[in-house]
């Protein structure tokens, strides 16, 4: 049994199976049957504990209280189990670059890989890390769909409303919605296609694009023109880049070293290079120079001596971190930032 049957069975007979039996009333076993339905559509390990991750702590509209006043587990009650039993595969989840161009997927897929587990969800859907965009997927019906979404050029160039909400009969094709915003503002953010012809249809992947610009029509839709990316020159923004790396870096450490050894045999030796590009903030350099000069040449964390002398300036090298991340809406003030040590702004961000 793979990996992925072995735990959705785990799911089933620890909570599904017994909750299904007991007496509890028929709008919960309604719940758990849905519940049920996704579970059964999970490829990953990894993506199945993160579902099961989301029940923990939650009360569930007092589902649970119910279930555990009649003996019966609840998926909060298995999260720690599951990752137990199921330790080597928990970082086995699916990522963008497991999709294939020209493959047919379901919308429980998509929505899986999103991490949105509503099939009511609409087309477009924002995948992030640390609260930043990396990628946006869309799901684009061709034929019979809301809007006339549409090849311009066959599989290369996409036709693609933006997001909408209809308000007093007006329909509204806000640049500020989530996923519209994320598009527009990020430049590169990947676009992960998904298109089908028509309702019922299975979704085939079309690719990863990049918006070339915006359109607005007489009447005040708005569509964007999305471009594919050249699989051998990929642009993909930097963060989700150094982002799947450290997903990937924490599934190949938790995977038995054998075959960890066997790929590491058979890998190529120079890495495929692709085009990356990165959002930065302009900041204001005074700041820069007051954290320094304050600091006097000792790390603001650790208390100790820089480590080095910067060849490029003469002084003692220390980098001035911001301890609310401008990310986060931090401020770039000096009451705002610190001068440390290279380790302890390591420490920072990934300790």
């Amino acid at each position: 049994m793979s990996p992925i049957h072995a735990a959705r069975e785990y799911v089933l007979e620890a909570v599904q199976k017994p909750a299904l039996a007991s007496a509890l009333p028929d709008s919960i076993k309604f719940k758990i049957r849905s519940a049920g339905i996704w579970v059964s559509r999970f490829r990953r390990v990894g993506d199945l504990f993160a579902y099961l991750k989301r029940f923990n702590g939650s009360t569930q509209d007092g589902l649970s209280d119910e279930m555990r006043a009649l003996g019966l587990q609840t998926f909060e009650d298995i999260v720690d189990p599951f990752e137990r039993r199921f330790a080597d595969w928990v970082g086995d989840r699916f990522r963008a670059s497991d999709f294939v161009i020209g493959e047919t997927y379901s919308s429980h897929d998509i929505l899986i890989f999103a991490g949105i587990y509503d099939t009511r969800t609409e087309g477009m859907l924002v995948i992030e890390s640390g609260d930043q965009p990396t990628a946006v997927v869309i799901k684009a019906t061709m034929s019979g769909g809301k809007y006339n979404n549409a090849w311009l050029e066959e599989g290369r160039r996409l036709k693609y409303y933006l997001k909408s909400i209809t308000r007093n009969g007006v329909v509204q094709f806000g640049e500020h919605f989530k996923p519209n915003a994320a598009v527009l503002n990020v430049p590169g953010l990947p676009v992960l296609a998904f298109v089908r012809q028509a309702e019922g249809d299975p979704f085939v992947y079309a690719g990863a694009f990049s918006r070339q610009q915006m359109h607005e029509e007489p009447d005040g839709a708005k569509w964007f023109e999305l471009a594919l990316t050249s699989s051998d020159d990929l642009i993909a923004d930097a963060g989700y880049v150094q982002q799947e790396l450290q997903d990937r870096v924490v599934q190949a450490s938790t995977r038995p070293r054998k075959e960890r050894l066997a790929r590491l045999a058979n890998a190529p030796k120079k890495p495929k290079t692709i085009r990356t590009v990165s959002t930065a903030f302009v900041r204001n350099p005074d700041v820069v120079a007051e954290v320094l000069f304050r600091a006097e040449g000792q790390c603001e964390g650790c208390k100790k001596p820089a480590p080095f002398v910067s060849k490029a300036t003469g002084d003692p090298y220390l980098e001035v971190h911001h301890i609310t991340p401008l990310a986060q809406g931090g401020d770039d003030t000096v009451d705002n930032a610190w001068a440390l040590c290279p380790n302890c702004h390591r420490e920072k961000h990934f300790g």
